[in-house]
This record gives C-alpha cells, sequence and structure tokens, in this order.
C-alpha cells in the first residue's frame, strides 16, 4: 500500500471517528466533557483531515489544554456548536 493510500485510510478513520463523536455529543444524555475532549484530540493530533471542528478549540472561556469547568452553560454552548457543526462536517462527506 503506498503512503499515499495509508494517508486516505487514516484522513477516512478520523473523520468517521470525528461524525461518531459529534452524533453522541448532541445526545444530552451524553458525557459532554468526554466527547468535547475526543473531539479535541482528533482536531489537535489530524486538523488537517478534520478542520471542521477548529470552531470547537476556540470557544471563548474554554481553555481545552487547560482549566475547563464542566457547567450547564459549557454543555450547552458545546452541543449548540455541534449541531451547527455536524451538517456541515457530513455534506462535505457527501461531496467526496
Amino acid at each position: 500500500m503506498s503512503p499515499l493510500q495509508q494517508m486516505a485510510i487514516r484522513r477516512a478513520k478520523c473523520r468517521e471517528q470525528a461524525v461518531v463523536e459529534l452524533t453522541a455529543l448532541i445526545d444530552p444524555q451524553s458525557d459532554a466533557y468526554r466527547r468535547y475532549r475526543n473531539l479535541y484530540s482528533l482536531w489537535y493530533s489530524n486538523n488537517a483531515a478534520v478542520p471542521e471542528l477548529r470552531p470547537l478549540s476556540r470557544i471563548p472561556g474554554i481553555e481545552p489544554d487547560g482549566f475547563l469547568s464542566i457547567t450547564t452553560e459549557f454543555k450547552e454552548r458545546v452541543r449548540s456548536l455541534t449541531n451547527e457543526l455536524l451538517p456541515a462536517f457530513t455534506s462535505m462527506e457527501m461531496k467526496r
């Protein structure tokens, strides 16, 4: 398998995982902190594959690698942003 094929496979897996995490995060019963950290980790480790996740790392008052208070406001902001990101994220998949 060529390096280009391997890169494409890694990218596809990363994007699939992002869609799974975004979909799960929408559920009010899900662990918002764990899902947010998983998405941030995906973006941080492979941001070229999932540029749509960038807004999650730029929420004012939330420091993904620093102090993070898990309040109702945090959960609402992250879920609201997720609701905006998921349609754009999945529409990009349809175009590929």
